[in-house]
């Protein structure tokens, strides 16, 4: 008992969420000068590592996760759909925190937030209002800072940064090293100078390109941190290419495991992973942390659709082992292809890939309630023990809410580059799927069931007020504008 209260005290303590937390913001002096953030750290931080100091990093990750069953979960105050947004945004973008999270016992930082699960955070076109809008690139610049910061003093990348400390953090990889953190920093140093990753990304509304980067007050500093990080930016592309690409087959080696999005379940060369280097190349040459012959995109994406591109059924298979191979196994993680823009339905070339994937969700019901399932079979080989034990279903059947957003906008985007109706139809039925759930469950929940309930399974129970609610917000956008201008 001493041991488990010991572990609970030192938990609490070292969460920056709670109201008595030891640990200290690093960037607490921010100024708006000329319409422009100035940041600089005013404490640093200091990474620890070590096997003891790790070890004591996943106790705590996993303390929280293990006391969320128990204490997480809370209701947002009970009101209209729009005021249950405006309170996940109160709640989750306080500019007051040093960096962003999910929510709940994700209270430890994960880089991949930026690129992954608050990408469409820096879109202005869904701000609900100056003073959100503010608080939103504020604390996104924040926790981009945090992570430079955290990664310059490493010599390793990590999936999760862990406050042990008033300053310290320590680096932890859950399940294994990550594929995507450091595409996730490169997309957040660069949708903070320039909305173009957005705004064509996801075509709607009435600003242009020059008028939506114009509303950006994140462009000095992120140039700033680019200039100040650039050799550290480098060092980390170095290993990372290093670690993770093979040059006979130009492709993610697949005699390594690399945690992505599903960070739950063993892949070997996943699409998934090889998409987000194919993105991480790009990003590293726009910001001049790399330079490389542009055909080795080019040649890059058409090996990755060569070796994943399953004709027969129309999908793009998990991941280049033996068994995904033999069985040609799906996962909704391929839609990472559409949300980096690897995959466009304004490329004609492209469109065949969109149209038939979307085809298989629809005709395996993997967007039924609404979407989107990992996969509608359990594959319990797959999983790490731990999640097997505790949640088998969180990285299977479930329903994952980014997932389904970026389908939304998938269907969406193929109605305006195709002109088809049911794309548009479909998407409306998905987004009254996730309204009512917002209103039912009084949040915007991770994580469903397969049957489109709240999530909770053994010891684990989903975050209910995740500010992964923007995905939302900018679906619904996309889908409204497009329908009133059909």
């Amino acid at each position: 008992m001493i041991i488990f209260g010991t572990i609970a005290i030192f938990s609490y303590l070292t969460n920056p969420f709670v109201r008595f937390s030891i640990v200290k913001d690093p960037f607490t002096e921010i100024q708006l000068a000329d319409g422009q953030f100035e940041i600089s750290p005013q404490i640093g931080l200091l990474l620890r590592d070590g096997s003891f100091v790790r070890q004591l990093g996943f106790i705590k990750a996993s303390w929280h996760i293990l006391t969320g069953k128990v204490s997480g979960g809370q209701k947002a105050p009970a009101g209209t759909v729009e005021q249950i947004i405006a309170n996940i945004h109160k709640l989750r973008f306080n500019p007051e925190e040093p960096f962003l999270i999910s929510g709940d016992h994700f209270s430890v930082f994960y880089p991949r937030s930026l690129g992954i699960f608050y990408h469409s955070l820096m879109d202005p076109r869904i701000k609900l209002s100056e003073e959100d809008w503010k608080n939103r690139q504020l604390l996104y610049l924040k926790s981009t800072a945090y992570a430079l910061e955290v990664f310059s003093q490493a010599n390793r990348l990590a999936t999760t940064v862990v406050p042990i400390g008033p300053k310290s953090v320590v680096l932890i990889n859950v399940s294994a090293p990550p594929s995507d953190t450091l595409y996730s920093i490169l997309y957040a140093l660069a949708v903070m100078e320039d909305s173009s990753e957005i705004i064509t990304r996801y075509p709607y509304g009435d600003l242009s390109l020059t008028e939506a980067t114009n509303q950006l007050q994140t462009q000095e500093a992120a140039h700033k941190l680019v200039q100040l990080y650039h050799d550290d930016l480098l060092k980390q592309w170095q290993q990372f290419e290093l670690e993770v690409y093979d040059p006979v087959s130009g492709l993610i080696k697949r005699n390594i495991l690399l945690s992505g999005v599903k960070d739950m379940a063993k892949h070997q060369s996943g699409f998934y992973d090889n998409v987000i280097y194919w993105k991480t190349n790009q990003l590293a040459q726009q910001l001049g942390i790399i330079s490389r012959d542009e055909q080795f995109l080019v040649d890059l994406k058409q090996r990755i659709l060569t070796n994943f591109w399953y004709e027969q059924d129309g999908h793009f298979i998990e991941d280049l082992s033996e068994e995904s191979m033999l069985n040609n196994l799906y996962s909704s993680d391929w839609i990472v292809a559409y949300q980096l823009g690897f995959l466009s339905p304004d490329n004609p070339l492209d469109r065949p890939y969109l149209v038939k994937s979307v085809q298989y969700i629809q005709r395996n019901a993997i967007d039924q309630p609404f979407g989107l399932q990992y996969h509608p079979d359990q594959r319990p080989y797959q999983l790490y023990w731990w999640v097997g034990f505790f949640a088998p279903d969180y990285g299977s059947s479930a329903i994952w809410s980014n997932l389904g957003q970026e389908y939304i906008k998938l269907l969406v985007h193929l109605y305006q580059a195709t002109g088809d109706t049911s794309y548009l139809d479909r998407a409306e039925k998905q987004l009254e799927a996730y309204t009512f759930n917002i209103k039912r469950y009084r949040g915007y929940p991770e994580v469903y069931s397969s049957q489109g309930d709240f999530f909770r399974q053994s010891l684990y129970k989903s975050v209910r007020q995740t500010g992964w609610v923007v995905s939302f917000e900018q679906a619904r956008a996309m889908y409204q504008w497009t329908k009133n201008n059909q």
